[in-house]
Formats: structure tokens, C-alpha cells, sequence
């Protein structure tokens, strides 16, 4: 009850904030400055960045004796910067470039911010820009990395003799078509890293391919609801891999030594994920001397192993840690040593990161058919994922005992990854999901409950006999 409680009253004083028009620490600079950072970084980065940055000489010399956090949604974001929040934390580039594009974000103008870009902080990597600019105005740079791939248990792999895979198609081959699944993924109703996953996929590899490799990734994969819970099945070796976002996988490898993280060569991305100086903060030159802090020394947040997330700036792996930091990201331990000493694991998967080839990704082509895409894939790969495995299973396990050719091994993986006909219940035409059509419905499919329940079902009702009739035809050919 006082766990509610407590949630109860912090959701008050939330709304409260906006209501009341004003979200600013109180008290005048004389007094000292709370600045106030709208977040999607949790409660962990919240607490160690606070005590950190609260004993620093950035925060002494500026006079700022308080942070203030607002972690909320997206959608709520604009309230809060119409407010007067100071600084926006985490959340990743689309999210910033929205605001960007609303005049939510105010240019960066302190010389010493400015100085690192280029220098200690990249414009980009792997091809996706680490910086936000219009002419010579700044108006995000990215404080820390993200990447998309999957956490393997060696251990497992070993076990159910699978080699380490390397690309998407890998883990949609059918030397991962087992039971029980080996391969673990999640609902993207219910994980955006895994829905950026996908769309990584659809990009990669184009529309229709994208798709295909997708549903054979889903037949050999077992469903999860969440992607932690992805990361806990490799972790505790009841899967082989699945899909994880970087700062999962370096979890696991501390967890588990068997895990390793992989970023599939030429097949991912990475993003930057920003930090920005807000339109109406009330204290810009303090918000700016944070942002250098965040950028600098801050970055030492990123290696505590309760975080796990890839620098921006890759000089925090020389600094030496002190008695501060080793108190607050180490509990007490490391003193004297530098960072990439005590993290060497995520010293070696930041030059991997950085490396890596990536592929040209479209964020704003992304966000065109993301909802569809969601719901699209929930109702045809994870809906009636039992009927996809047995068919999927049952094929290539006919191919290895001789009962089905080559060519006819082909013809049902053809017809079993082939899109599915289903009636648009506004036209009453029959279509296929093409990209073109998923941009036509997404936004309608979210705010219109009739439409959305009529499509999905349509969509897992052909899925399921698609997949059924793939089963007889192998029947049929193996009599």
C-alpha cells in the first residue's frame, strides 16, 4: 500500500507542476539554482548523476545546489518546456529532432560546450549524426551510444551445437529451426527496442526481404512480453540469444561470462542520444555548464556496471576515478584506477560499437509505419507463433531426413515468408502490406479502436491459415 502511496503522490505533484505553470527550484541565484531536467533515463542515471554532479566544481562554481528530474512521456514533454524546464536528458535522436522541429530546443552557446564537438565529441558515427546543427547553431549533441543487435550464452550455443551467429539472417536460418526455440524475441506492442529492431531489419534488407527474414527470425524464436525478459532467458541459459539493445547485453556479460553481446555486421545502427539546452530554461548558463559536465566527467556515469551504456566521449576511459566517483558509480571501490581499467568489457564493446558498419537509416521513413508495423507484426509473428514454428520446424526437418527436395524445401519457405491477402475493411479490397499501405493506416490504426481490431484480426486470421496450408502442402508432398 505505501508503494502505491508513494506512486500516488509523486503522480500528483507531477501534474501538479504543470498545472501550476511554473516548475522552477524556488529561491533566487543568491540562494542557489535547482535545475530542472526533463529525462528518460531512470531512476539509477537520476540518482548517480545527482550525487556526482552535486559534489563537482561545475556545480560550486555555477552555484547550483539541486537537481530536479522529471521523468514522463514523450507526449508530455512540451508541457514541462513551456514550463521552464532547463535541460532534456536521454530519449534518443527522433525525440529530439521533434522538439528541434517544434522550437522546443534553444541553441547551445557556451564556448566551452561548443569546443568539444569535433574534438572529444564526434559528428557522427558510423554514418548517424552525433550532433544536431542548422548553419553554425548546435542544438543537440548526443551524450552517450546505442546500438541493436543480440546477447548470445556461449554456454548454450555450444549445447545445442549452433555457431555464434553474426547477421540477422543467421539467426533466420534453419540451423536455429528447434525445439524448444532457442532464439528469444519480444512483442513490439510491448518494446520499443525491440520495434527498433525491426524496423533496423525492414531497412536493411527493404521492405518484402525485411519482412521475410523477420518471420523466419519469429519462427525460430520463442516470445517474450518484454525485452528484459529476453535478456534474463539468454542470461539464465533458457535460450541460446535474442534480441537486446546494447546496454542489455553488456548486462548480461556481467551477469553471465558466458554472454557476449553482438552488433550484426553491416546490419545495425547507432544512435546518438542527446542532450539539449531547452527554449525557455530559466537558467541557461547553469543548464549549459551541466551539459559540459554530462559531456565530460559525467560521462563516468555510463560505467557503472548498474548502467552499462557506451560513452560519447571516449577520454572517461583514461580519466583516473576519484574518491567521489569511485563512492557514488563503484560503491566505494577503484579509487586511483582509470575507467577503462575497471570496465575494460565495455572499453572493448565501445571500439566495437564504433566500428561497426552500419546501414543508412531513415528515422522520419521509420516513424511513417511504426504503429502499423507494431501491430502488423504482433497479430502475423507473435499472435500465432505456435502454428509459424510447428510449420517452420516441420519443413525443415522433412529437408534434412530426405522427405522434400531442394527446390521444394524453397517453394514452402517462399510461401510460408510470403505476405499475406487480407480485405481492407475500409476500401473491401484485398491487399498485401506493403509499405505504402502500413504509411496509409498508421496513424489510423492507433486512433481508431473499430479499425485497428478489424485489421488485426483479419491479419492473424490469414496468418494462421497461411500457415496451415503450408503444413498440408508438406503433407501432401511427403504423403
Amino acid at each position: 500500500m505505501k508503494k502505491w502511496a508513494s506512486l500516488g503522490l509523486i503522480l500528483l505533484l507531477a501534474l501538479s507542476v504543470v498545472a501550476s505553470g511554473c516548475i522552477s527550484g524556488g529561491g533566487g541565484e543568491s540562494s542557489g539554482i535547482t535545475l530542472v531536467i526533463v529525462t528518460r533515463h531512470d531512476a539509477t542515471i537520476q540518482y548517480m548523476a545527482k550525487q556526482a554532479f552535486l559534489k563537482s566544481d561545475i556545480a560550486k562554481q555555477y552555484n547550483i545546489v539541486d537537481l530536479k528530474f522529471i521523468k514522463v512521456p514523450e507526449s508530455l514533454w512540451p508541457s514541462y518546456i513551456e514550463k521552464g524546464a532547463d535541460v532534456g536528458w536521454g530519449g534518443g535522436p527522433t525525440l529530439f529532432d521533434d522538439l528541434y522541429k517544434a522550437s522546443y530546443l534553444a541553441p547551445i552557446t557556451d564556448e566551452k560546450v561548443l569546443g568539444l564537438i569535433g574534438n572529444q565529441i564526434p559528428t557522427q558515427l558510423a554514418g548517424m549524426p552525433m550532433v544536431r546543427k542548422e548553419g553554425d547553431k548546435v542544438y543537440w549533441i548526443a551524450a552517450a551510444l546505442s546500438s541493436f543487435g543480440f546477447t548470445v550464452n556461449k554456454a548454450q550455443l555450444k549445447k545445442w551445437n549452433l555457431p555464434v551467429p553474426e547477421k540477422w539472417e543467421d539467426v533466420a536460418s534453419e540451423e536455429w529451426a528447434l525445439n524448444p526455440p532457442q532464439y528469444g524475441i519480444a512483442d513490439p506492442t510491448r518494446s520499443t527496442s525491440n520495434t527498433r529492431i525491426y524496423q533496423i531489419i525492414v531497412q536493411a534488407f527493404g521492405w518484402d526481404q525485411g519482412w521475410r527474414i523477420m518471420t523466419l527470425i519469429a519462427a525460430n524464436s520463442k516470445i517474450y512480453m518484454q525485452s528484459d525478459a529476453v535478456r534474463d532467458a539468454v542470461i539464465n541459459g533458457e535460450i541460446a540469444a535474442g534480441n537486446t539493445i546494447d546496454f542489455y547485453g553488456y548486462t548480461a556479460m556481467q551477469q553471465n561470462p558466458d554472454c557476449q553481446y553482438i552488433v550484426p555486421k553491416g546490419e545495425s545502427i547507432i544512435n546518438g542520444d542527446p542532450i539539449a539546452l531547452l527554449k525557455n530554461a530559466q537558467h541557461p548558463e547553469a543548464a549549459q555548464a551541466f551539459i559540459y559536465w554530462v559531456l565530460t566527467e559525467g560521462q563516468a556515469v555510463w560505467m557503472s556496471p548498474d548502467v552499462n551504456r557506451l560513452p560519447i566521449n571516449p577520454n572517461i576511459f583514461d580519466m583516473k576515478i576519484t574518491k567521489t566517483y569511485a563512492d557514488v558509480i563503484f560503491k566505494g571501490q577503484h579509487e586511483g584506477q582509470t575507467y577503462g581499467q575497471v570496465r575494460p568489457a565495455l572499453k572493448k564493446a565501445y571500439q566495437d560499437a564504433i566500428n561497426a558498419e552500419g546501414i543508412p537509416f531513415d528515422d522520419k521513413r521509420a516513424l511513417e509505419t511504426v504503429s502499423a508495423l507494431q501491430y502488423y507484426f504482433k497479430a502475423t509473428l507473435v499472435d500465432p507463433n505456435q502454428k509459424l514454428h510447428d510449420a517452420w520446424v516441420a519443413i525443415v526437418q522433412a529437408y534434412k531426413e530426405g522427405k522434400i527436395t531442394k527446390e521444394q524445401f524453397e517453394q514452402l519457405k517462399d510461401e510460408l515468408t510470403a505476405p499475406i491477402q487480407f480485405k481492407d475493411p475500409e476500401t473491401g479490397k484485398m491487399v498485401t502490406f506493403t509499405e505504402e499501405y502500413a504509411k496509409k493506416i498508421n496513424d489510423k490504426i492507433t486512433k481508431d479502436r473499430n479499425f485497428q481490431d478489424q485489421l488485426v484480426q483479419e491479419w492473424r486470421q490469414a496468418a494462421g491459415n497461411k500457415y496451415d496450408k503450408v503444413l498440408q502442402d508438406l503433407q501432401s508432398m511427403t504423403g
